[in-house]
């Protein structure tokens, strides 16, 4: 999901960590490096506290490299603890979008 889908998701994951189910969520991220939109800017910033707040685990990945080994490590992660892991993809990871010409 896009950071911004957060903020929709805040009662599933408190229930995550109330029930104890695994749930590993990759994130793309909006608001952060480059972002043309300031819209997007309020929901990059307060993503990961949220995630936080809910009782999740954060891994952020800014390097391409790591991108397949921390999706393994924080699936692992989800399944051995049965709760939330949320993989954040970095705004300078994914490259800055653009809809101008």
């Amino acid at each position: 999901m896009q950071s911004g889908g957060i903020g929709n998701c805040m009662n599933m994951f408190t229930l995550i960590s109330n029930c104890r189910f695994p749930a590993l969520v990759l994130v793309t991220m909006r608001g952060e490096w480059g972002e043309f939109n300031p819209w997007q800017i309020p929901m990059g910033r307060a993503a990961g506290p949220m995630v936080e707040l809910a009782g999740g685990t954060i891994c952020r990945v800014e390097i391409a490299a790591e991108v397949g080994p921390t999706v393994e490590a924080a699936a692992k992660l989800t399944f051995n603890t049965s709760g939330l892991v949320v993989v954040m993809l970095g705004q300078k990871l994914l490259g800055v979008k653009s809809f101008g010409k």
